[in-house]
């Protein structure tokens, strides 16, 4: 949770440099390459292919479906209803992980932890809503879109039917206004769409820890060689992605300060993260380190206010509480 925070944060922060879906392809390459180096160094490269058929096409589905599929699922509902929609549906993964190992892989149910999972979800929501509040209050968020020049022209030059006492349409407030009903008010397929694929996105995260979980029981192969091997096939499918979204046609001129910057948050979130993440499955089963996992915001949140200079407000400190109170929670039903 702490290093996917911080590369969170490291991704935001070259968000206007490099694409999602180019940052997807790095995330894919670099990481399987540290799991080769350190899979070579501790000479178990054979241990790939000694995993099972069922439990490897478990770990592979599991990549797709959360670090692919649910994904691209989740950015298609914020594009059709809004982030302060599409968070709340998506953020019930912790719970519905829950409920999968109670009914795939023989857990119990506890009010305790179901108490501490609602909590961190509603915490993290409040957490990301407050960004979402301080991005909206930003004059300029709907004329980032537009190429400066025309930003310039908009803010300043009146149109011709502005001129002809007609109201105007480019100016910035009837953009703004245009841009917040498009969120707001969106057409009832679109709705409906958008609700479908944010709890689609939902259950392919739950789904994912899940099938995980069913691997690693599965199987005596350890955590490293396996991730080797499924982070392999995900290299053509982010490579497919980022062609199938045109990002390779809107390609800039990439730092190597930026490339080594998004490199290094692969390496945290992708590489460590995920090895600490696995082994979690592997020894306390699916919820508790899918709740943790989800508080991301947690360490992300207060990072983003240092380095960033994002602002403080009440649902920050209150969502930061209520997070905190679900993983003590969570943690203490270990």
């Amino acid at each position: 949770m702490i290093l996917s925070g911080i590369s969170a944060v490291i991704y935001k922060s070259q968000g206007e440099k490099i694409k999602p879906a180019l940052m997807v392809v790095i995330n894919s390459v670099i990481s399987w390459l540290a799991f080769i180096i350190l899979v070579s160094a501790m000479g178990d490269f054979q241990d790939i292919f000694s995993v099972p058929l069922f439990p490897f096409l478990a770990f592979v589905f599991a990549a797709i479906m959360g670090i692919i599929v649910g994904n691209y699922f989740y950015l298609i509902s914020m594009q059709l209803i809004g982030v302060s929609k599409a968070y709340p549906i998506t953020m019930t993964y912790p719970f519905l992980t829950y409920i999968l190992e109670i009914l795939f892989l023989g857990a119990t149910f506890n009010w305790k932890k179901a108490a501490g999972i609602v909590l961190i979800i509603v915490g993290v929501v409040l957490i990301s809503f407050s960004k979402i509040n301080v991005k909206e209050n930003d004059k300029e968020l709907f004329l980032e879109k537009e190429p400066a020049g025309q930003r310039q022209q908009i803010l300043e030059k009146p149109s011709e039917t502005a001129a002809e006492g007609l109201p105007d349409t480019s100016s910035e407030r009837q953009i703004k206004k245009d841009a917040e009903d498009t969120v707001k008010n969106p057409t009832k397929r679109a709705a409906v769409l958008g609700v479908i694929l944010a709890t689609l996105s939902s259950i392919t995260w739950a789904s994912g820890s899940t099938l995980i979980k069913y691997g690693l029981n599965n199987t005596d192969v350890g955590i490293i060689p396996i991730n080797a091997g499924r982070l392999l096939f995900l290299i053509p499918l982010s490579v497919a992605l980022f062609y199938v979204t045109k990002e390779h046609k809107k390609v800039k001129k990439i730092t190597w300060k930026s490339f080594a910057l998004v490199a290094l948050a692969a390496l945290l979130s992708l590489f460590v993260a995920n090895i600490c993440y696995l082994k979690a499955l592997d020894l306390i089963g699916t919820s508790t380190p899918s709740a943790i996992a989800a508080s991301g915001p947690l360490v992300a949140t207060p990072l983003s206010i240092l380095f960033l200079k994002e602002k403080v407000d009440w649902k920050i400190i209150l969502g930061t509480v209520l997070t905190i109170g679900g993983n003590i929670l969570v943690i203490l039903i270990l």
